[in-house]
């Protein structure tokens, strides 16, 4: 026999005091339990795909999700400073009527704010309202799935011209990653990343191609820029011991620029 719920019915039972005492007596004997599920779901990628599977040409047959997230998706391509206000308003309208596409959205401006650098401080605005929607998304998370992917496929090097071209945007995502993770920090969204960032870069810079080593040290000197001078005191000795490696003219002077900040 199956046992059908109405609404009605449903909101009673989640609103009856006995349950919900019970309810929050398991949650507390069931604690690790429960640790260990948000952890693991946590973990999945978002299908940040799955609303696109019912896009159609003719707008009758999109899914309501589908349209509100090709809207947002316009309002972000046509941000600029001039209208940030008017288009961080429009977007945070669109997201009130679907919040349960917020995480995918969140998603999206991260994915924009790697390959579009440029407008990185742009999108960290509207990022920073859309968080404040929904204080339960893991932030760190998402940004820590990013760093694992990117990095992990930049150490698959391989020598075929489709892994090498992969790599080449891979390190171009790297570089971009960094920057964020840099900016969010400062923008007090993350916290304790900056460090672990620099190391990185320091780690994975290739030497041995003077257009990809530039990409990195021109990166470290905007980062360098926009953070507290302390950091080029702290990081002094790898960039002197980066500078002298067999890197070309144009590298070392673009770090002894960076070394001549403070």
């Amino acid at each position: 026999m199956v046992i059908v719920y109405t609404s009605d019915n449903l909101d009673r039972i989640f609103n009856d005091s006995t349950f919900l005492s019970e309810y929050e007596k398991y949650i507390i004997e069931n604690q690790v339990k429960f640790n260990n599920l948000q952890k693991f779901l946590d973990s999945l990628d978002i299908n940040q795909k799955y609303h696109k599977i019912s896009i159609n040409k003719n707008k009758k047959y999109q899914s309501e999700e589908t349209t509100i997230i090709k809207n947002i998706n316009n309002l972000l391509n046509k941000v600029t400073k001039d209208n940030i206000k008017e288009k961080k308003k429009d977007i945070i309208f669109s997201i009130n009527n679907a919040k349960h596409i917020l995480d995918l959205i969140i998603n999206n401006i991260l994915d924009k704010c790697i390959s579009q650098i440029n407008y990185i401080d742009l999108y960290i605005l509207i990022l920073k309202d859309l968080l404040m929607i929904n204080s339960n998304i893991n932030i760190d998370n998402l940004i820590n799935k990013r760093i694992k992917n990117i990095y992990i496929e930049l150490e698959q090097k391989d020598k075929n011209y489709d892994s090498l071209c992969k790599i080449n945007k891979n390190i171009d995502d790297s570089i971009g990653l960094s920057i964020l993770i840099i900016k969010l920090e400062l923008n007090n969204i993350l916290e304790n990343y900056i460090d672990p960032t620099i190391q990185r870069m320091f780690d994975n810079i290739i030497l041995d191609n003077e257009d990809i080593c530039y990409k990195y040290i021109i990166s470290m000197y905007n980062i360098f820029n926009i953070l507290d001078k302390s950091y080029i005191e702290k990081y002094k000795s790898d960039l002197e011991k980066l500078m002298n490696e067999k890197i070309s003219k144009k590298n070392k002077f673009k770090i002894m620029d960076i070394l001549e900040m403070v």
